[in-house]
């Protein structure tokens, strides 16, 4: 049943098919604003315009992890229907920078390597260039004179040998070594997401990009669920699966299966609502209360897509002077390693 009197608890449904069969301002303003960046049209952009113009059903919506997410912009945009302005629907803008922007691909994570990939490049330049071309004349110096080479000269040359006469198997190494760190970085990840029910990673991802997006279509689609007359455990699943945070949805299907199971205890007795912000619980009390709260939960979800948009993209700048750093340390006993022995040459000469 819906917490509001005023709607059948199955309404909502027909409210979202409305929304999406008089979604043409939203979707003329979206192809409006992906011209204004000089790009074309995006995979999720694509998904939304061709979801919204086959009309797809309401069930799919608020049931399809592909779908839910953008239900924040569509039924907010339905709510603007009365205003045929494009301009008038720049209240999305965060969202469409939240929803719609396209994941950074290859050239896009290049660009954000770009530094210390250049160094990178640039030391592995000159190390091929020391191994062809200075060590053979060091090595070559020292058979001659046949000296006793120290432990890590030995070592030099056969790594000088190996990068000289197997470059294949070295550029191999190197994209094995690249794809390790890229797995690495995604298994740090899963693991974070499977893990935030501890306080700690909790505590840790607080705050966060990532974090703050997740709590923007959460209470997006919190909010204009319930402004169209959901039901509160059902709105709460869908937000769940919106936020494309699996902890956050798993948390939602529990308290929403907890409140349908006792729908007349209050939100913040149900032991999962711990797990929310407490703005977004208070605001859930006020609703079960009769209280209109949607411009309370827009407000919210607006303030999370506005400082995710202002959080910026964590920054790889400093690997630049950490291989700087790797760079001048191997110069430095490539330096020793090769003079070592002539140093010891020079001494027994002078001797």
């Amino acid at each position: 049943m819906s917490n509001d009197p005023q709607f059948p608890s199955d309404d909502y449904l027909r409210r979202i098919d409305q929304a999406v069969a008089q979604s043409k301002p939203l979707q003329d303003w979206l192809v409006w604003r992906s011209s204004q960046d000089g790009e074309v049209l995006s995979k999720r952009m694509l998904l939304l315009l061709e979801s919204l113009k086959a009309q797809v059903a309401a069930k799919r919506w608020v049931q399809d992890p592909l779908l839910a997410p953008y239900l924040p912009m569509v039924l907010r945009a339905w709510a603007l229907r009365e205003s045929s302005n494009l301009k008038s629907l720049g209240v999305l803008e965060p969202w469409y920078r939240l929803l719609l922007k396209e994941p950074a691909g290859v050239l896009g994570i290049v660009s954000r390597f770009y530094y210390p990939l250049s160094i990178a490049l640039a030391s592995m330049l000159l190390f091929y260039f020391l191994s062809v071309s200075i060590v053979p004349t060091f090595k070559a110096m020292f058979d001659d004179f046949e000296l006793r080479l120290p432990s890590l000269t030995k070592w030099f040359l056969q790594i000088s040998d190996f990068i000289a006469h197997q470059p294949v198997s070295v550029l191999a190494s190197l994209l094995f070594g690249i794809l390790a760190v890229y797995g690495l970085v995604k298994l740090y990840s899963y693991a974070m997401d499977r893990l935030e029910g501890n306080s700690f990673i909790s505590f840790y991802r607080r705050g966060t990009k990532k974090s703050l997006g997740s709590m923007a279509r959460w209470t997006g689609t919190m909010a204009e669920l319930l402004a169209i007359g959901a039901p509160a455990a059902q709105a709460l699943a869908t937000a769940g699966i919106a936020s494309q945070r699996p902890y956050l949805n798993l948390q939602s299907q529990r308290l929403s299966r907890a409140f349908e199971s006792n729908p007349k205890t209050t939100w913040r007795a149900q032991g999962s609502s711990t797990s929310f912000a407490g703005s977004s619980i208070a605001a859930l009390e006020l609703h079960q209360q009769g209280t209109d709260t949607t411009g309370v939960l827009r407000e919210l979800a607006q303030s999370y897509a506005e400082r995710w948009n202002c959080r910026a993209n964590l920054s790889y700048v400093w690997l630049g002077p950490i291989i700087l750093l790797f760079v001048a340390k191997f110069v430095f006993f490539l330096v020793l390693a090769l003079f070592m022995p002539l140093i010891g040459l020079i001494t027994s000469l002078s001797g």
